[in-house]
């Protein structure tokens, strides 16, 4: 992570005024939203292999959209990245671009914008996707100094649950 970056993205996390030693996702986000003047709606969806969330700008709210089929982790992890895009004021794409068609069958309006994170290798060169990955990491390590790491963690981990995770990845395509 280049240093600018990262020092951007530290202002960033720093302009929130958030207290992380009481670090709850929920709660997080609800102060989000009250800074953004925005309803945040974080939804669960059980979405095919390889695809993580999506984000959608409506006109007066942010919808995420998640994989309820991965690990409680990765869902954590997946929600913050999203934020990390709402709260570094990143370019949302068409609608029809962003949304898997499962999705898009749902949306009616042509006026939203989104953006969707999935398991691409072109994604990940994105320079708005490497900047929300390095804000989670940031809001991470806020978290382990805070001793708030269970909050990313949920419920304890199961073989099963970790075979959910991995499957969710589609590491075989």
């Amino acid at each position: 992570m280049q240093m600018a970056v990262s020092d951007t993205l530290k202002e960033v996390i720093d302009r929130l005024a958030y207290d992380f030693n009481q670090f709850e996702l929920a709660h997080f986000i609800r102060h989000i939203e009250r800074l953004q003047r925005r309803e945040i709606l974080v939804i669960p969806l059980p979405f095919e292999p390889g695809l993580s969330a999506v984000w959608i700008r409506a006109e007066t709210a942010d919808y995420i959209f998640y994989n309820e089929r991965t690990h409680p982790i990765h869902q954590t992890h997946n929600i913050l990245h999203e934020l990390a895009h709402i709260l570094l004021d990143h370019t949302c794409w068409p609608i029809e671009q962003a949304l898997p068609r499962e999705l898009l069958e749902l949306v009616a309006t042509a006026s939203l914008q989104g953006r969707l994170r999935k398991a691409d290798p072109h994604l990940r060169a994105d320079q708005e996707e490497q900047e929300a990955e390095a804000f989670v990491f940031l809001i991470q390590k806020r978290l382990v100094t805070a001793n708030r790491m269970t909050q990313l963690m949920g419920q304890s981990s199961s073989i099963d649950a970790l075979r959910q995770w991995v499957d969710s990845m589609a590491f075989d395509e």
